[in-house]
């Protein structure tokens, strides 16, 4: 288990502070450092490299029994690497080179270096890798390496209304993935409705109208950011091939820090970029950056990057450790309970640990005086002793080796139908909204549920997902309509949300509807838009007794628009709009059913948190979660004192959430309470002869161990 905190980016913190921060580092219980190589402050003279500093830093960490990641940072490039050519430079849309400069997080500057598609460039900070990589392969503290700090592409926190990079790097690499893609130039035009004579013509867009060219422009960026990845990650291990590699994502691209996207804009794909490390990660900085729901959005951005890693180990890799910085003094300190909160999501999402950004507060520029978790002179705080107390209670070898059990009910998680609604003028934001609104339906009472990727579809048949929710499927192509239909034939519940494939691959128009008929036995028939994309009411019919959890009469609401649709002979319609047309229609396929809804409540329910409907979306799952559980019982009390066992239907944010996590010899309850008021959970485990209760108090987490039943 990871459990520490960020420390040292040149030239802070100061050298008279290091001894006593790391030996109050090991009296909090951390067990781990992580320390930023600067490349300016290291290569300062071309091919000379002074590790004066990491050495120390190194030595210190190994007296106090504290493991090290560093992190290698060649976006601070020394000045000696610009070669006056400013046509090597990040360039944006409208043609404004990136110049280097002095951002935020690094104080010796040199952002952000020239872009990495110029290979002469990139030469460069793979030798500055493999030479660090090199100096610190054999000491014994050394944990990982990690080879980039926050994959985006680099400039664009600081660019968000424009795009990037339009260097002739960038736009020479892109048609090289063209013809690699198309084969030709006929075809490049055939599937962009162009007319070209020669490959010189072809420019990448720079506007938002036409989606085909510029779809291809922010996929090839998803390729690119993951081929840069595994430039580095092939440097650092030719300079210590026995070393771990990690790198962590700035938050989930898909969803962004506060559910409005980052895909096709940032384009950091956590499912990308995880398949090609040994630890995976994420920054999370929830009371800063990710709004009132922060507690729950950061629990969502765990999940999205478990999904994401895989089998691969992630943990919480940069975590708010002090005020974040919207305005000159900072903003809002995190409480001990929210650091305590946020360790136990992670945990509770099968994370490895948290460690801070960062131990003390920042000295210099922007930053300053956020993100300490300590005080300025070094003292402890509230939230650093919870943050103690919490790698004291959770470094344990059981949950070092759990894996997350298998959930029943999933989410799938589209990047073509997130790229679809990015190249719509960037409209990432309803896409991302739909991801978290079913999600949080299910979340507000308690019940389990996980991310399935399309990535990962052939495993579908093997994934133990009984119940799988599509929210705003644009995009859907023939292999994944083939294991959709497998899924359900096998026996599945597969629910859509309108319009399911409508659009190809390429954002061409499907105008035959094969997926709806496929998988739903329906002809479409029209799509309408909701007046200011607005919201759309239905009501279920009254046998419509697929939905234990619906209340309030059955009603449930979407928004922005509804599918009008022709139901075949074997349709079972069970919602109905105002006027009459089907809302919701359900059709049996093979051991298992097809379940189609005209709108989109799952974004409704992310504005709206609308009982109603959340209550419908929840009503498809499966409320205990795992094969593994018989029984899932909760009682929560709301702030209106309402409280309920069995079926929990209390407020936002105050069902507690539970998790089950395993090795080969246990089961682990993990559980967290983001609620005002106590909570119980309840979990009847198969073979088990009486359930195990977890108490949680508000704001607390817990893990309860069970030994497995033969």
């Amino acid at each position: 288990m990871f459990y520490g905190a960020q420390y040292f980016r040149s030239p802070f913190p100061r050298r008279e502070r290091w001894e006593s921060d790391l030996a109050n580092m090991r009296e909090l219980g951390f067990n781990h450092i992580k320390l930023w190589a600067v490349w300016n402050c290291i290569e300062k003279e071309r091919g000379k490299f002074d590790f004066e500093d990491l050495d120390a830093l190194v030595d210190l960490a190994e007296k106090n029994d504290l493991g090290t990641v560093i992190n290698f940072i060649p976006e601070g490039a020394p000045y000696w690497s610009f070669d006056g050519d400013r046509e090597n430079l990040y360039r944006t849309a409208d043609g404004l080179a990136v110049e280097y400069g002095g951002p935020a997080n690094i104080p010796s500057s040199g952002w952000p270096g020239r872009c990495a598609d110029d290979p002469d460039f990139s030469a460069l900070s793979a030798a500055f890798i493999e030479a660090t990589a090199r100096h610190f392969a054999h000491r014994k503290g050394i944990v990982a390496f990690d080879v980039w700090n926050e994959p985006h592409l680099e400039p664009m926190y600081d660019f968000r209304s424009n795009m990037l990079c339009y260097c002739k790097h960038s736009k020479r690499e892109f048609l090289r993935w063209l013809k690699a893609k198309y084969g030709s130039l006929g075809a490049l035009g055939d599937a962009w409705y162009r007319h070209y004579s020669d490959w010189s013509e072809v420019e990448p867009p720079v506007r938002f109208g036409t989606w085909a060219d510029m779809l291809d422009w922010r996929k090839f960026w998803l390729d690119n950011m993951g081929r840069w990845l595994g430039q580095r990650v092939e440097a650092c291990k030719r300079g210590a091939p026995n070393v771990k590699v990690q790198t962590h994502v700035a938050y989930s691209g898909i969803l962004g820090n506060k559910i409005s996207g980052g895909l096709g804009n940032e384009l950091g794909d956590e499912f990308v970029l995880a398949r090609k490390v040994d630890y995976f990660g994420l920054s999370s900085f929830p009371k800063w950056l990710m709004g009132e729901e922060h507690y729950y959005r950061h629990f969502l951005h765990n999940e999205m990057v478990a999904e994401a890693s895989g089998d691969v180990p992630f943990y919480q890799v940069e975590l708010q450790g002090g005020a974040g910085k919207p305005g000159l003094l900072g903003g809002e300190v995190p409480s001990a309970a929210d650091v305590r909160v946020w360790n136990y999501n992670t945990v509770t999402a099968g994370g490895k640990g948290s460690v801070y950004w960062q131990y003390a507060p920042e000295p210099s520029g922007i930053e300053s005086p956020g993100f300490g978790l300590t005080g300025f002179k070094g003292e402890n705080t509230p939230r650093s002793l919870s943050a103690g107390r919490c790698a004291m209670e959770l470094s344990s070898p059981v949950l070092d080796t759990a894996r997350r059990a298998k959930a029943l009910n999933a989410v799938y998680v589209s990047r073509k139908s997130d790229l679809l609604c990015f190249a719509s003028e960037k409209r990432e934001e309803m896409y991302a909204g739909s991801l978290s609104g079913v999600f949080k339906a299910a979340y507000d009472r308690c019940i389990p549920i996980r991310f399935f990727h399309e990535d990962n579809l052939d495993s579908l048949g093997s994934s133990g997902i009984r119940v799988l929710y599509l929210p705003m499927p644009l995009v859907l192509g023939d292999s994944e309509v083939a294991a959709l239909e497998e899924f359900v034939a096998r026996g599945g519940t597969l629910v859509s949300e309108a319009c399911p494939g409508l659009y190809d691959e390429a954002g061409l128009l499907e105008q035959s509807g094969a997926a709806l008929l496929r998988l739903f036995g329906l002809g479409h028939v029209e799509v309408q838009g909701i007046k200011d994309w607005g919201e759309v009411g239905a009501s279920l019919e009254s046998d419509a007794t697929f939905n234990p959890g619906a209340v309030d009469g059955g009603f449930f609401t979407g928004r922005f628009y509804r599918q009008i649709v022709a139901p075949n002979a074997d349709s079972r319609v069970l919602a109905r709009f105002s006027d009459g047309e089907a809302a919701a229609i359900e059709r049996p396929m093979g051991k298992g059913r097809a379940i189609w809804i005209g709108t989109y409540p799952s974004y409704h329910y992310e504005q709206s948190g609308d009982r109603a409907t959340g209550d419908f979306l929840a009503g498809f799952f499966d409320k205990n979660g795992y094969s593994e559980v018989r029984e899932l019982r909760v009682s929560a009390a709301d702030a209106a004192g309402f409280c309920a066992a069995g079926f929990c239907t209390a407020g936002p944010s105050q069902a507690p959430i539970f998790r089950l996590l395993e090795t080969d010899s246990e089961y682990i309850l993990a559980c967290v309470n983001h609620g005002r008021n106590p909570a119980d959970i309840s979990v009847l485990l198969k073979g088990a002869s009486e359930p195990a209760t977890v108490h949680l108090d508000a704001a607390d987490g817990k893990v309860v161990i069970v030994p497995k039943v033969n």
